[in-house]
């Protein structure tokens, strides 16, 4: 059963922000977001990224006047971040065993780059899967998007109405399950918390 998302009911009204969420190392490919982001705001004077995330084993520098860097912000922080931003970059170079930040900057009408490793392919149905894992690559959509908004938008609508994995159907899928065990002696703790 996987994870899910809940659908964000608002319409969507974003932004020109580009976000990063999570681990700031190699194995999410936080180095290669940040080489093309910086390029990017250096170009498109109207954009902002912001960063939410941290990892003390590695060091990455990278700075720029609008680019906003959160060491660590709770969930429904992260979901007004995604709420209000146009891209989510999620270029991870390890096998992902999911993806929840790409499902969820779907779910909330971000267009979503991702790489193609692992769960990242299952979390929603993505347009803007990396070829090649470099930051050129990552500059290259970013770049495209930003030209071609009737492109950006066209993401941001399939993504924000296609909800894969929805926080709703889960709960429905695991009721159908529980009311049709075939053994009926079965505790269920019906108490909060």
């Amino acid at each position: 059963i996987n994870q899910s998302a809940k659908k964000n009911n608002n319409k969507i009204k974003k932004k020109n922000i580009i976000t990063f969420v999570g681990k700031l190392n190699r194995s999410k490919g936080y180095d290669l977001f940040g080489k093309a982001i910086i390029k990017i705001l250096n170009k498109y004077k109207n954009w902002s990224a912001v960063v939410a995330g941290n990892e003390p084993r590695e060091k990455f520098l990278f700075k720029h006047d609008r680019l906003k860097i959160y060491n660590w912000i709770k969930h429904k922080n992260i979901l007004k971040l995604y709420d209000n931003s146009s891209i989510s970059v999620v270029p991870s170079r390890w096998e992902e065993p999911f993806g929840r930040t790409a499902m969820e900057s779907a779910a909330y009408g971000c267009a979503t780059i991702t790489s193609p490793r692992g769960g990242l392919l299952e979390t929603f149905d993505n347009k803007l899967v990396l070829k090649a894992l470099t930051s050129k690559a990552i500059y290259d959509y970013l770049n495209k998007l930003i030209n071609k908004p009737k492109l950006l938008k066209y993401n941001q609508l399939v993504n924000f109405n296609n909800v894969k994995h929805r926080i709703e159907n889960l709960v429905e899928y695991l009721d159908s399950i529980k009311n049709n065990l075939l053994i009926k002696n079965v505790n269920i703790l019906n108490k909060k918390n």
